[in-house]
């Protein structure tokens, strides 16, 4: 189950581009967060293989070389990978076509098939895993920008600490009722198709650390037509979890050189990182 929890590690971050936002009051990926006793840099990711975004520019690789402790939204080890393989699966008693009806689940499992998602594997996964695996870009590899953050650090004895922990960041899809995963699926399987040309649209758009167009392509592809859902997702997984990455990662900043990395659209609007550092009296500097 090691390749299929990969999956979800991956989709559960991307699907925060496919998340209504506010447009971007400012550009750029790298900030340094200046102020008493904090020497940090927060530096907005996409989660992609794509060696156009792994390749580091070299602000970027700096002050990543220059830190003493990595902090991601949510660890990438095997034992964080073993613990979401087990959320993503059904009850000992469930399937995916119990709760979906045949039909859909038959078409969820022909789609999960063009990701190397065997159909038997398929139904034993949760509704919500079926849809978060679908809204992430296909990879081959595993190794996305994030993961090559985490193994460098890992390798440079670098102290590592988390945003957020599995289940909390989980939470947002495990608490959806199973008519809301049902409007999610219908939603994805009808669309999915049609995700690599706006994979590549958002890849185009931080290559040139436009974060206006990021937050323009996810605005004009939320990943459900209920706009209630909607709502809901964009509290629980963008607004909701910046707050809550806040807490985490102010602590450290008094504890040595500290390098945070997470999904580009965490840093912008009302609400986003940069604006909640600059209410907490940090200055933000632009790096690149």
């Amino acid at each position: 189950m090691k390749p299929v929890s990969l999956f979800i590690i991956r989709s559960i971050v991307f699907c925060l581009l496919q998340v209504q936002t506010g447009i971007a009051d400012e550009q750029g990926l790298l900030w340094q967060i200046q102020g008493k006793n904090t020497d940090a840099y927060l530096f907005g990711t996409i989660h992609s293989e794509d060696r156009r975004v792994t390749q580091l520019p070299e602000p970027v690789e700096t002050s990543f070389n220059r830190a003493e402790i990595l902090m991601l939204e949510v660890s990438l080890d095997q034992l964080t990978t073993a613990t979401v393989a087990t959320r993503m699966l059904q009850q000992a008693d469930g399937s995916l076509s119990k709760q979906m009806g045949k039909s859909l689940a038959e078409e969820a499992a022909v789609a999960m098939q063009s990701r190397g998602v065997p159909p038997e594997v398929t139904d034993l996964m949760q509704p919500w895993a079926v849809v978060m695996t679908l809204s992430a870009p296909r990879q081959l590899s595993g190794e996305f920008l994030d993961k090559q953050l985490y193994n460098r650090a890992i390798a440079d004895g670098k102290r590592f600490q988390p945003l957020e922990y599995p289940d909390e960041q989980l939470s947002v899809f495990t608490t959806l009722t199973l008519d809301e995963q049902k409007s999610l699926l219908r939603s994805v399987l009808d669309e999915y198709r049609t995700y690599p040309r706006m994979y590549e649209r958002l890849t185009e758009a931080y290559l040139e650390r436009d974060l206006d167009t990021l937050a323009e392509i996810s605005f004009a592809n939320p990943i459900s037509d209920d706009p209630a859902l909607q709502k809901k997702f964009m509290a629980g997984m963008l607004t909701g979890r910046n707050h809550r990455m806040l807490e985490r990662m102010e602590p450290l900043f008094s504890q040595g050189k500290v390098f945070i990395a997470v999904g580009a659209l965490h840093l912008v609007g009302a609400e986003g990182l940069i604006s909640l550092l600059r209410q907490r009296g940090y200055k933000l500097k632009l790096l690149y």
